[in-house]
């Protein structure tokens, strides 16, 4: 396939998630995604005090989440492009008020998914700056959602319903469809 850039056009107002487990890279690709325009944004960001200390807790976490969703939507109103928000967001739910909010201000939504960037959790814990241990690395490899996004979300959903009515489900189709068409070719 062949991909003309100076025959594609962006949107106006992009929303870049960079998404992946600790340490996988996501503050060093966000701040190169900024480097001409633009802001990075992160949770990480909410619990690092103005000396640089990292101060983690469940609260204090779950509070960051809640002001990085809040700046991000006033970034939105004030049309600032591109927008790259660099969190873990190892399950689909963490993204899904990002999406609505990216929809509401007619944003376009990329996600980048670095996953581990090739790392295993040991790796990624020692390099690691906020001190995550490999134990915690493994639970979020764990719950680790491949696809993000809310439409596929809402699809998989229906595909469930119809497995559990009998309806075969679009991988079953696709699978059946190429064991057909290899003794075709025969």
């Amino acid at each position: 396939m062949y991909f003309d850039l100076d025959k594609t056009t962006l949107a106006q107002k992009i929303l870049i998630i960079v998404r992946g487990l600790p340490s996988s890279g996501k503050s060093t690709i966000a701040k190169l995604l900024i480097a001409n325009s633009g802001v990075a944004i992160s949770a990480d960001e909410y619990l690092t005090t103005a000396n640089g200390e990292y101060c983690f807790s469940k609260t204090n976490f779950i509070e960051a989440q809640k002001m990085c969703k809040k700046d991000c939507e006033l970034l939105m109103q004030d049309g600032v492009s591109p927008i790259v928000l660099h969190n873990t967001m190892a399950e689909a739910w963490e993204s899904k008020e990002y999406f609505e909010c990216a929809e509401k201000f007619g944003y376009q939504t990329h996600v980048l998914n670095l996953y581990d960037a090739g790392c295993n959790d040991q790796e990624l814990a020692i390099r690691n700056t906020h001190a995550m241990p490999s134990h915690l690395i493994q639970k979020m490899r764990q719950k680790w959602n491949i696809d993000i996004y809310p439409h596929r979300q809402r699809d998989r959903s229906l595909q469930q319903e119809n497995n559990h009515q009998g309806i075969p489900s679009p991988t079953f189709l696709h699978t059946r469809f190429q064991r057909t068409q290899s003794n075709i070719d025969r």
